[in-house]
């Protein structure tokens, strides 16, 4: 919750007369302890939503075993050390994959059967609204974020077989009111894959995504187009091999056997064809241009695009249905992605990017090559931060922490440097850590924060003693 500190949210796996126990936990930035409680909820509810304002922790709930997908948000005052409980009920089967929270309403995005809808929920109303003009067969809802000024972005893309794809961008007010509405028309050459907007920190708006070619799932490159709805606008594309650091993660002599290849395609009139399986995780605002963080990965077969079947409340499976809870920070409409989570057998995640753009397409790169990290399923794995306009990129691997930052003078990455997680006490000793599990994410300002499950072995009076714990460190640069 950035200066507000870390909310920590368990199962725990405790029923009672229809009722099982959850508890929540809100730490300040010190990770000293604000708030803890617990609270006993219907048993039929599942996690599926986080979100967080001032003073506020908003956790979303969805009966299990419903037609309707019934949910419930549990809005947590942690100052004030009180809550209050909402029954949210859309009369259809929604589908739910974006949600976020927005001055007094709760925005859910998703599908009807497979056509895109948004449903606005106001603690005012007893009835949700259905915002107008999304029943729609042939589009895709790639984005829902709710801006800094308390209105929200909503981003699709029309799919019109032969003819040009459209990027459509429409700007509501808390209350459901059309603020903006722009259509932008994609060259015909290219197919739009992922695309997240801006929050309007900045006056502009920027659409960032990722773009192919045809049918094919993976990606050419990386697109970028500032909104106006008031001129004609040009999506700029920009192919993998004209970005100085973005195959890094490959041997020399084939990165640049890549890019001289594309020249000569480009030179004859043809689309650079490298090709690479690409998601965009998070799009920060600077007044120095807007920073797009991606990662490349590889995954086996076994896809299941819908985020929510088999649930189990087990930390090593967990709420989402694979491994820790799927998006574990507010940066995309938390818990969701642009494009529904990936469960495969495994995924190999090769290197974390951030690119920097401004109004005339990007304007430098970096990236970190994430050495031998394999997970049961897709999900974001390193993070960076801005230091006087240097990015620092960070991921972690299983208790080790690695970091890069970039040089001011040359603009590359410095050497890795390593640190370690650290343990609760000095008598403690690491047996062992769930590699599968945890993470590391940007927090506030200079930064991170890093989580997982540990094996610990303590000796007590010569007897040892073993436990596992869920820990939490800050990551300071």
């Amino acid at each position: 919750m950035e200066k507000e500190g870390l909310g920590l949210v368990r199962d725990r796996e405790k029923y009672s007369h229809g009722k099982k126990t959850w508890q929540i936990e809100i730490v300040d930035t010190t990770l000293a302890p604000i708030w803890s409680t617990e609270l006993e909820l219907d048993n039929r509810l599942s996690l599926v939503g986080f979100e967080h304002g001032p003073g506020q922790l908003y956790l979303l709930f969805r009966e299990e075993q419903t037609n309707y997908y019934n949910f419930q948000l549990l809005t947590m005052h942690f100052y004030e050390k009180s809550f209050q409980l909402n029954k949210i009920q859309f009369d259809l089967t929604f589908r739910l994959t974006h949600f976020t929270v927005t001055g007094s309403s709760a925005i859910f995005g998703g599908y009807v059967n497979s056509e895109p809808a948004v449903l606005l929920y106001n603690q005012s109303s007893e009835h949700p609204k259905v915002l107008p003009g999304l029943f729609t067969r042939g589009i895709t809802l790639l984005d829902v974020r709710a801006n800094q000024n308390q209105s929200f972005n909503v981003l699709l893309v029309e799919k019109r077989g032969i003819e040009k794809d459209r990027l459509i961008v429409r700007t509501f007010d808390h209350e459901g009111n059309l603020l903006i509405d722009d259509v932008i028309d994609v060259d015909s050459k290219f197919s739009i894959l992922s695309g997240l907007t801006s929050s309007l920190i900045r006056d502009e708006m920027m659409i960032i995504g990722t773009y192919g070619e045809g049918n094919s799932k993976l990606a050419l490159g990386f697109y970028s187009v500032v909104v106006d709805p008031f001129n004609e606008q040009s999506v700029l594309f920009t192919e993998f091999s004209s970005l100085e650091h973005f195959l890094d993660y490959l041997p020399e002599k084939k990165a640049m056997k890549i890019k001289l290849k594309a020249q000569k395609q480009k030179s004859e009139g043809h689309i650079p064809n490298y090709k690479a399986s690409v998601l965009p995780f998070r799009l920060e605002e600077r007044n120095t241009g807007f920073y797009l963080l991606s990662e490349v990965y590889n995954s086996s077969s076994n896809i299941n695009s819908y985020p929510y079947s088999n649930p189990s409340t087990s930390y090593n499976n967990g709420p989402y249905g694979y491994g820790y809870p799927y998006r574990s920070n507010p940066y995309f409409n938390a818990p969701y992605m642009n494009n529904p989570p990936v469960r495969n057998t495994e995924v190999r995640m090769i290197e974390t990017v951030v690119i920097k753009f401004g109004a005339l397409g990007p304007e430098k790169d970096v990236s970190i090559k994430l050495e031998d990290i394999k997970q049961s399923a897709l999900d974001q794995k390193g993070d960076f931060l801005i230091v006087n306009d240097s990015l620092v990129l960070g991921y972690k691997k299983k208790s080790e922490i690695w970091f890069q930052r970039e040089s001011a003078e040359s603009g590359t990455l410095t050497s890795v440097r390593q640190s370690k997680v650290n343990l609760m006490r000095p008598t403690d000793i690491l047996k062992d850590e769930n590699e599968d599990v945890g993470g590391l994410r940007y927090w506030y300002e200079n930064h991170f924060y890093v989580w997982g499950y540990q094996q610990i072995k303590t000796r007590l009076n010569n007897e040892v003693h073993s436990r596992y714990v869920f820990y939490v460190n800050r990551a300071d640069l």
